[in-house]
């Protein structure tokens, strides 16, 4: 397995859900999102090419919640363009008034700029302007913090749940932190569950298929300083028509130079193997494995583990693990490892899950950990018709017995690709959140802090459990508490998306779009710049 050192500049952005807006003076269109199609990863890079023709510009939104916030932008195009950074007033001064560009806080005529700079807590916004010639560009934007919300509010569809980003909000402004740990936790009690997608077939998904997916990054030391990256998911499968659910999970290499096969990575049974998938004319991979399914009733507790040890000399043990009860969640006698995973490295020195606010991984996606619904695979966006659930997430570190909660949460995983249109999260503080049907709101939920055992957050998860409903079409399974109508809208999300894209091409624009998986979205170079200098403070932890 090749090696590589993690370069901190070039894994520091923020461009995760960047809302490109084309606009042909004086109409105003947006870029819609696009639901990209792939396994169970979703990458967001930091690149995002476009095409503008002469007279048109494109604008790019940056939320700055720190002093200080560092922002790194880098544009490429055939044709001299303006560029310019400006705050949220002088934009609006130059789309209300068709204001010069000049106005800004930076500005450059060319084929290329290349900008850093600190702002203050405050909106601002990248803009290009082609006054020549149709320009094919790229713009590279990198925000530090790496808020999962600097680049405005986001649209459905996104998966539903609770997830830390190592990012604090303490009074609105920005508070990274960096947590390693040994063991990921997931803790769930569903009175109900029940989705439905009529387009599901033709991503090869079940219709009334759905995923409760606890998603972490490893990161695995080596010798000579090296660095190799993981993305690791624990996914049940469920099929709600047929109250069926298989275990499953993934392992996706993340390291821009590493090579996953099935030498490379292996499972104890051999049940498990690696897969391919195309991602921009490349044939890349992963690792699967999925068990039988069995049938389950509800109310469901299930509790979800992923565990990493490093073995020196082997490589590093990922395990996979899962107990489910019916009625109560219920500890068990044991943990069924359902699958256990070697990633043959003999240079591996350490391996621990990383989550940090002030870092990107090496694929310039968020160092984040998710307990999250969404669809089955494939990068599918479902609806539910029913769901009641209680969510916990908690780390340890496999030697008190405790399970401890990350220091703040927000609503949503940005890291999958599989997503959700119609649920919405409340938090129950102490890193419980609920999960039922309504109008998503994707946000930050809050703070947490303390120790505790699995007994005192099962027993919080099952005396809340609930069960909402929604009138979309398709075959539901339900208990628990009455329902109450969430709905969704006659004129779904993703027809939506279609007739913004008719409109676009019969007007004949080229719109910047955001790409949002790892099997088709373009994966960035890794930047080879250095360090910032020592002012940014940031660093990466050396502990196991």
């Amino acid at each position: 397995m090749s090696s590589m050192g993690l370069n901190l500049v070039a894994d520091v952005t923020g461009g995760q859900r960047l809302l490109a807006c084309l606009l042909l003076l004086p109409l105003l269109l947006r870029a819609p999102s696009l639901v990209a199609q792939g396994a169970d990863a979703d990458s967001t890079p930091s690149q995002f090419p476009f095409v503008l023709p002469p007279g048109y510009y494109v604008y790019f939104p940056v939320d700055a919640f720190l002093n200080a916030t560092l922002v790194q932008y880098s544009l490429v195009s055939n044709s001299s363009v303006s560029t310019a950074f400006m705050t949220s007033a002088q934009f609006q001064d130059f789309n209300s008034s068709n204001g010069v560009v000049s106005n800004s806080m930076t500005y450059h005529n060319g084929t290329s700029s290349d900008q850093t700079l600190r702002v203050e807590v405050g909106s601002y916004d990248v803009l290009v302007y082609a006054y020549g010639k149709t320009a094919n560009a790229s713009l590279d934007l990198k925000v530090f913090p790496d808020n999962p919300l600097s680049f405005g509010r986001l649209a459905p569809p996104e998966s539903s749940g609770i997830a830390s980003y190592g990012i604090a909000n303490q009074s609105g402004v920005d508070a990274p932190y960096s947590l390693a740990f040994t063991d990921v936790i997931g803790v769930a009690s569903i009175s109900s569950i029940s989705a439905y997608n009529s387009t599901a077939e033709s991503a090869g998904q079940n219709p009334s298929g759905a995923t409760l997916q606890l998603n972490s990054v490893l990161v695995v030391d080596e010798k000579g300083g090296s660095t190799q990256v993981y993305w690791c998911q624990n996914t049940p499968d469920f099929v709600t028509s047929a109250s069926d659910v298989a275990l499953s999970d993934n392992v996706w290499n993340y390291s821009a130079s590493g090579f996953l096969s099935n030498d490379s990575i292996t499972s104890e049974g051999g049940g498990g193997y690696v897969s391919t998938f195309q991602q921009n004319g490349t044939t890349e991979y992963y690792y699967a494995y999925v068990e039988r399914n069995s049938s389950y009733s509800l109310p469901l507790g299930m509790v979800l583990l992923i565990n990493a040890t490093a073995e020196p000399g082997t490589g590093t043990l990922v395990q996979f693990g899962a107990w489910m009860t019916a009625d109560t969640l219920g500890t068990g006698p044991h943990t069924d490892w359902f699958d256990n995973v070697t990633i043959h490295d003999p240079a591996a020195t350490g391996a621990y899950f990383f989550t940090g606010g002030n870092y990107t991984t090496p694929l310039d996606t968020f160092f984040d950990t998710e307990l999250v619904f969404g669809g089955e695979g494939g990068g599918e966006a479902t609806s539910f018709t029913h769901l009641g659930a209680n969510l916990g997430l908690f780390y340890t570190n496999g030697t008190s017995g405790w399970l401890t909660a990350f220091p703040s949460y927000f609503s949503f995983g940005l890291d999958t690709a599989e997503s959700a249109d119609n649920l919405m999260v409340g938090y129950m503080g102490n890193g419980d959140a609920k999960v039922s049907i309504g109008t998503p709101n994707y946000g930050y939920l809050g703070a947490a802090s303390g120790n505790f055992s699995l007994a005192a957050v099962e027993s919080t998860l099952e005396s809340t459990g609930s069960s909402t409903t929604s009138t979309t079409e398709g075959n539901s399974v339900t208990s628990g508490s009455n329902s109450t109508g969430g709905g969704i809208p006659a004129f779904p999300y993703q027809a939506a998306v279609v007739a913004v894209f008719v409109a676009l091409l019969l007007l004949s624009y080229a719109i910047a779009r955001r790409r949002s998986s790892a099997r088709n979205s373009l994966r960035p170079e890794q930047s080879q710049s250095g360090a910032p200098g020592t002012e940014t403070g940031w660093f990466w932890p050396d502990q196991a």
